[in-house]
């Protein structure tokens, strides 16, 4: 079960990054992945530890799709 949660957050994951990236979103794009490199980063090891940051970083980037930052006007 926890692979399945890795792989479909993993694949949503990428997916959403590779959307921003195609759709000018850029920073969006550099920002998702710097987090998702950060919290895989700090929960890596465990298998548990790392469905978290699968998970984290899935949300981390629909909520930036959802709000996209403004870093520049």
């Amino acid at each position: 079960m926890e692979v399945l949660v890795i792989g479909l957050a993993t694949a949503f994951n990428f997916i959403i990054v590779l959307w921003k990236l195609k759709h000018d979103r850029v920073e969006d794009g550099i920002l998702d992945i710097a987090a998702f490199v950060a919290i895989s980063y700090l929960f890596a090891g465990t298998i548990s530890g790392m469905s978290v940051g699968m998970v984290a970083s899935a949300t981390i980037s629909l909520y930036l799709l959802i709000f996209p930052p403004k870093f520049t006007s």
